[in-house]
């Protein structure tokens, strides 16, 4: 196969993806490459059932893919494809919002609360892009800075809206310094400096609105997305201690560390496990 019919046959499946019979595809595309052709021609040159050639030239015309140029014989020529693909764009989404509309009258309230699980970075940060986009009273998020780098601009659109932005952010001060330029919204760092503690290099917790929360771990590709009440409330008392302690860090840091050692350490030795308290470890020897 050429190069040229890999790529005639790539766009005949993706226009199959919107609304195209396999022979409707073929049929167009063929007309992309030779133009005005009539049905014995483009069946000809591109080695197709005359049969099919004329019913797809039927439906295509219907559908407005393709014009009628001289009627003896009849010769044919294809729409432009940005004017059709706009076209179907614009019906796919017309008639998207219209389902939605319609499914939902007919759904029945559900008080359950699923936890649906994500299992990929890429679906993760989907989510995360969806959350925020939606969110319209508060996002919360507390995660390393290398997990929200693609989420700036989106994270300043929602405060722009009126939403609070509030993060805790794990990362070194300079990472850190990228964020708090994030205009209506509030930005600490973890414990006062950004220090690495347990899965947070890893983990993302965000919450939404007071009612949706997402948590996922990077390292792994694991986490969950849910609604369910007792589980938001969690995530969401969670960050707000972990703005409370920001703020006491911020306030009586030095105080802290004579108490309690550099990022509490004597204080995480007796609830942390013993690989978090290493790994701490080291990070503070660096």
């Amino acid at each position: 196969m050429t190069a040229d019919q890999k790529d005639s046959a790539s766009l005949s499946r993706d226009l199959q993806e919107v609304g195209f019979t396999d022979f409707e595809a073929r049929v167009y595309v063929a007309l992309l490459h030779a133009s005005p052709a009539t049905a014995y021609e483009i069946s000809k040159q591109n080695a197709l059932p005359r049969p099919n050639v004329y019913s797809s030239l039927e439906s295509l015309e219907k559908k407005g893919a393709v014009q009628r140029v001289s009627s003896e014989p009849v010769r044919v020529v294809p729409v432009d494809p940005k004017e059709l693909l706009d076209r179907i764009s614009r019906t796919i989404t017309d008639r998207c919002a219209n389902l939605r509309e319609r499914l939902d009258q007919i759904k029945g309230e559900d008080k359950t609360n699923y936890v649906w699980n994500l299992s990929t970075v890429s679906d993760a940060q989907a989510k995360i892009a969806n959350l925020i986009a939606g969110a319209r009273r508060h996002v919360w998020i507390k995660a390393h800075c290398a997990a929200l780098e693609s989420h700036v601009e989106a994270l300043e659109a929602a405060a722009g809206r009126g939403a609070s932005v509030l993060l805790v952010l794990f990362g070194e001060k300079s990472e850190i310094q990228k964020f708090r330029a994030l205009k209506k919204s509030i930005v600490y760092a973890h414990e006062g400096d950004g220090t690495v503690v347990g899965l947070g290099k890893h983990l993302v917790t965000l919450t939404v609105d007071f009612d949706e929360t997402l948590i996922f771990n990077i390292k792994d590709e694991s986490g969950a997305y849910t609604r369910s009440e007792p589980v938001v409330n969690l995530a969401d008392s969670l960050i707000r201690h972990e703005v409370y302690l920001a703020e006491i860090f911020d306030k009586f840091g030095p105080q802290l560390d004579k108490q309690f050692g550099p990022a509490l350490l004597s204080l995480r030795k007796k609830y942390l496990p013993a690989e978090q308290v290493r790994a701490l470890e080291r990070r503070l020897q660096k």
